[in-house]
């Protein structure tokens, strides 16, 4: 990864949970007034834009900590789910209502801000451009992932004399729209400049303005975007992804060129992106012991029972003489069912307290990891958007499924030791606590076991189950390769467990739910067509507000 980064003062607009909501606020108010404009210097629009990707606080409390990790049996409350966790969205979902105040907007004041330059000054922004297209298409298919139908076509232009009442692009119309906008951005990155080109530089903070990094990550979002439509339309998405992996030159190649924010970690220092009271979860910590995984302490935090605290409590007559240490990662229930046990809760729920201390049986994520700054922590923020590892599982996935000819364990290799090696970095950057640094032959003895060294048979299940790990630091990400491959599963190699409430399965949320549009507010015509025209799929659900029904790209 390359770092650029400096501190940032974050100006963080209140985002809108829901479609109806949105296109109210953003399309009127936020879009309609350019005299605003007029002095900010367009690299600025897109150091605002990276901002509002990764300085939303409600969606790392809302989405993540509370909805999207739950679900996908990354963590637990402290006292384990309860009842009826999956049916809860309130204020879920955050993304939507920044795309149309605080990414996708601002982007587009980019590009308008070079258009109302002298003419003969424009052609030094052409990269800047191609930059900021790859950066908005990223976004909007972001949105677009758990929505569905968003409007973007028309889009953005109100103040610029442009429609305050935009119609909706579908999602399969939409990917390949984007597509083709990243495609052109690549080509047109590619070409020589005929003229001096002004570097988006410090405010580029993934990659300082390079264009050949941003090439590769370009390629990377192309791929991710196929493997979204691969069931829907495989013929499309095989193409695209011969065209990419044909780029030779342009791929990412190791963990420097992955598209990640490293930034300080005041960008992350608001109350919501406090993780504290998460606890790990019992799926994902025995996996990690049985298979000795060396990202173990940097994901999780170990328990209270040092051997130094047992003594302690033996000293206090609350431990039998002779009480030993022992494995100190032990997760949380993720069953509501079992946390609600009542031998469970007292043989892991409950804590010890002495001269002020609590003890605690049960791990608890590593906080500083989602926060470097928790209790006064100065390490880095690490923000992946598509990190190295991740091109690699999916170029693995690929492989796997004969969609193309590379070798698949080759690329699963690949893949885990990048993701062990990156959170080895991440670990040391963000200054996580109780942290052991990478030694010896730990990736090498890691890979070689039975479960993990790749087998053909199972080898979609084991890249899938893998990519689900790495994205740990990426849980949204996760959630949606969990929709697209079925894996983790409750039989897979790295088991789930199966959630119940008083016996019966919870289903998982698997889009984002929309609200019901009223007559008569802003756009209802075009909010009620688009809502219409994604009812038409089965998959759809029972209606707008179903939040277990599917988007176009996630069928069975």
């Amino acid at each position: 990864m390359k770092i650029y980064y400096k501190k940032v003062l974050l100006c963080l607009a209140v985002s809108c949970a829901m479609v109806v909501s949105c296109d109210d606020q953003d399309y009127i108010d936020a879009n309609k007034d350019p005299d605003i404009l007029n002095e900010i210097p367009p690299e600025n629009q897109f150091l605002n834009a990276t901002i509002g990707i990764h300085g939303q606080d409600f969606e790392a409390y809302y989405d993540f900590y509370r909805r999207i990790m739950p679900w996908m049996q990354y963590v637990t409350p402290l006292t384990g789910n309860p009842e009826s966790f999956t049916l809860g969205f309130g204020n879920f979902s955050n993304r939507y209502g920044r795309l149309y105040n605080g990414i996708g907007n601002v982007l587009t004041d980019l590009e308008m801000l070079v258009k109302n330059l002298p003419e003969e000054e424009q052609p030094k922004y052409a990269q800047m451009l191609h930059i900021s297209h790859i950066l908005k298409a990223y976004y909007a298919f972001y949105v677009s992932d758990i929505y569905g139908s968003i409007a973007y076509t028309e889009a953005f232009q109100a103040r610029y004399g442009g429609t305050m009442f935009p119609t909706y692009d579908n999602q399969q119309a939409l990917f390949a729209k984007l597509d083709a906008e990243v495609e052109a951005s690549i080509n047109g990155l590619k070409e020589t400049p005929s003229i001096q080109q002004i570097s988006l530089g410090s405010y580029d903070q993934y990659y300082g303005g390079d264009p050949a990094a941003w090439i590769k990550a370009a390629n990377a979002l192309r791929l991710k975007m196929a493997m979204r439509i691969l069931k829907r339309d495989e013929t499309t998405a095989k193409a695209i992804v011969q065209e990419v992996l044909n780029d030779a030159g342009n791929l990412m190649e190791s963990n420097d060129d992955g598209w990640v924010l490293v930034a300080s970690s005041g960008i992350t220092s608001g109350g919501n992106f406090n993780p504290d009271g998460l606890r790990a979860s019992k799926p994902l910590v025995d996996f990690m012991l049985d298979y000795n995984d060396p990202r173990i302490d940097a994901f999780f935090a170990p328990n209270s029972y040092s051997q130094a605290n047992i003594n302690l409590l033996i000293a206090a007559g609350q431990l039998e003489a002779g009480t030993t240490e022992t494995v100190r990662y032990v997760g949380s229930f993720t069953s509501p069912d079992d946390a609600a046990d009542e031998d469970i809760q007292d043989q892991y729920y409950s804590t010890r307290s002495l001269n002020g201390q609590t003890f605690d049986t049960l791990s608890l994520i590593q906080r500083r990891l989602f926060q470097p700054a928790f209790n006064t922590g100065t390490g880095l923020n690490y923000l992946p958007v598509i990190s190295y590892p991740e091109f690699c599982f999916m170029r693995a996935e690929l492989a796997a499924r004969n969609i193309t000819s590379e070798d698949a364990e080759e690329f699963y290799n690949k893949g885990v030791t990048a993701s062990i090696e990156w959170y080895n970095e991440v670990a040391i950057g963000a200054a996580l606590t109780n942290y052991t640094p990478l030694t010896g032959s730990q990736i090498t003895d890691y890979l070689a076991q039975p479960g993990i060294a790749f087998d053909s048979d199972i080898a979609v299940e084991q890249i899938a189950c893998q990519a689900f790990l790495h994205y740990f630091r990426q849980p949204a990400e996760g959630w949606a390769s969990w929709k697209r491959t079925g894996f983790p599963s409750t039989t897979s190699v790295l088991a789930l467990t199966d959630m119940k409430t008083n016996g019966v399965s919870l289903p998982i949320p698997r889009r984002a739910p929309l609200s019901i549009p009223s007559e008569g507010i802003p756009n209802y015509e075009n909010i009620k067509a688009a809502y219409d025209d994604m009812a038409k799929d089965s998959g759809f659900g029972q209606g707008p507000t179903d939040a277990f029904g599917r988007v176009w790209w996630d069928v069975e």
